[in-house]
């Protein structure tokens, strides 16, 4: 089942990348991936970020998250703000690296400012839950506010919360309703359900 879902991936991603895959009579997983690694070399980021992401996931191959950050690092060093997100949580988890908060930091912010509304929830996350004095509501409210807007179920969700209790924000019913409104709107069945909650 890995093995036809890996398969689907890379034809999927083949139709995207064009002319940059080429694949000759060949459908195994290994074939495939080895397709997107020369894609990769080639210089296209997206197929770099596609490596690092099966490397990440483990899809029909052994999960290997150094292998994984090197691909990320490839891809993000060109800009490919995914892959920008995917490293920060590899140095946020320290996945085969030390824990790096401050450079998980850098990354998220470099994928928010690309518009990708993990590394801006992701960033969001740290400025709300840092100690004294890097805790930042406003900072973290803002990013939310913008993940959400990039239909982040869980940025709109997390902005429902803030609104229904308080939390680093003044406390709004309407708000709240508004928020878990637009988190079910994305897919967040708790978004759904407090929605319903309030009056």
């Amino acid at each position: 089942m890995k093995n036809i879902i890996l398969i689907l991936h890379l034809l999927i991603g083949i139709h995207l990348f064009g002319a940059d895959v080429i694949i000759e009579n060949s459908t195994s997983p290994q074939s495939l991936l080895n397709s997107y690694i020369e894609s990769c070399n080639q210089e296209n980021f997206e197929a770099c970020n596609k490596v690092g992401e099966l490397y990440f996931n483990g899809e029909s191959v052994r999960r290997n998250n150094k292998k994984a950050g090197e691909f990320f690092t490839k891809a993000c060093n060109a800009n490919h703000p995914k892959a920008c997100y995917r490293l920060g949580v590899i140095y946020e988890e320290g996945y085969a690296v030390f824990k790096d908060k401050q450079k998980a930091s850098l990354l998220y912010t470099k994928a928010c400012d690309a518009n990708d509304s993990e590394g801006c929830y992701s960033l969001a996350k740290i400025y709300f839950n840092a100690k004294a004095p890097k805790q930042d509501y406003k900072k973290a409210i803002a990013l939310y506010k913008k993940s959400c807007e990039l239909e982040n179920g869980d940025a709109c969700y997390t902005l429902g919360l803030s609104y229904l209790e308080g939390d680093g924000v003044r406390e709004s019913k309407p708000l709240a309703k508004e928020f878990f409104g637009k988190a079910c709107d994305n897919g967040d069945n708790k978004g759904c359900k407090q929605f319903r909650l309030i009056k």
